[in-house]
């Protein structure tokens, strides 16, 4: 990968050269206290584009992958029907995208596009999409206490997926290109070549940010997985994970990762009905129900069984070439249960060591 480096005060040139090409860009904002978005740059807002803030809650996922997406529109005109399918392909980049939320792109590409049948829907989106990784390395201000990205070997830094990578090295900004997309942004007059002591100081930044997580939260991660791959869960463990589960769907909305949907037909005129797909959890009650009405996952430990699965078996990581988890910590952020990731593999490590501690021992 070529690097180049550019001042601090050249980096949001970046933003308005992507502007005049024609891109729609999208970057992140702070608002009160702790709220922080992605939101489109405009003229009004440019200057307000913040490099190091807590990641935003709600994941940039929507840009490529939205929460409602329409998919195709039926109109009937004296008897006769007409179907016409919604392609959107908008020329977009988002600019301060964090590394844990590359991963989970790159998981929906691995979904959606990587294997026998793809996505049109999702591949117009995404062959358009351009994105601008910013590595977390403020532990202030970048690491929140949920954070867990060094488990599922996410960041602080991507190691790739990415076009343009930008780390901040104090006065200056260090630029991996991760793509010919990205190498071609080097042709612009502030970007100039690096020396031996930026890519030391590079590697020095990183060494520090890796100690700056939680132990709580990077504990055991890769024990779940494999008991989890194993089915060495006890059901008792499930039982009681899902006697938490408010089945809010809160985990799922904010999962960088997770790709479920459903497709729904509504009436938008006297003689029009569109078919949008909307994101779906399997949090909610009907989330498995089959259409004659049975559900063979009512009860909400089962949906809780499915979900943990999904995310940490080997099966689906081998089946797909990347992990269902991207280790940014939301699910912990926001569930009032108390059952996001780092909770769920902690409580897993728990029960496991408390049968293994029963397991009898020949002499």
């Amino acid at each position: 990968m070529k690097a180049r480096v550019l001042d601090r005060a050249d980096v949001l040139k970046i933003v308005d050269t992507l502007r005049l090409e024609g891109y729609e860009v999208i970057a992140p904002f702070g608002g009160r206290g702790r709220d922080t978005f992605f939101d489109t740059v405009t003229d009004l807002n440019r200057d307000q584009i913040r490099i190091h803030l807590p990641n935003p809650y709600y994941p940039p996922k929507r840009y490529v992958f939205p929460h409602i997406e329409r998919l195709l529109k039926i109109e009937r005109n004296n008897g006769d029907l007409r179907v016409e399918p919604t392609y959107e392909a908008p020329k977009r980049a988002i600019f301060g995208i964090r590394s844990c939320d590359i991963a989970g792109i790159f998981h929906l590409d691995r979904f959606y596009l990587g294997r026998d049948f793809r996505d049109i829907y999702y591949e117009n989106r995404r062959k358009n999409l351009l994105l601008i990784n910013v590595a977390c390395t403020d532990p202030e201000v970048d690491i929140g206490e949920e954070c867990f990205c060094v488990c599922s070997d996410t960041g602080p830094a991507a190691r790739d997926h990415f076009d343009l990578q930008l780390m901040d090295l104090g006065d200056e900004f260090m630029a991996v290109a991760g793509t010919p997309a990205g190498e071609a942004m080097f042709t612009d007059p502030i970007f100039r070549k690096g020396t031996k002591a930026h890519v030391a100081k590079r590697r020095a930044i990183l060494e520090d940010v890796r100690k700056r997580f939680k132990p709580v939260t990077t504990s055991w991660f890769s024990a779940a997985i494999s008991d989890v791959t194993r089915e060495k869960i006890l059901e008792k463990t499930w039982e009681e994970i899902g006697n938490r589960c408010l089945e809010c769907g809160g985990c799922t909305y904010v999962c960088p990762a997770c790709t479920c949907f459903t497709a729904t037909d509504r009436q938008v005129g006297p003689n029009e009905i569109e078919r949008v797909r909307i994101w779906d959890s399997c949090a909610f009650g009907g989330f498995t129900r089959m259409a004659g009405g049975f559900n063979p996952r009512r009860a909400v430990h089962d949906r809780r069984n499915r979900r943990f699965f999904r995310k940490l078996a080997h099966y689906f990581i081998q089946r797909e070439l990347s992990m269902a988890c991207a280790g940014c910590g939301r699910c912990a952020a926001v569930c009032h249960g108390d059952i996001g990731m780092p909770s769920v593999v902690e409580m897993i490590r728990r029960a496991t060591v408390e049968v293994e501690k029963h397991e009898p021992v020949s002499h």
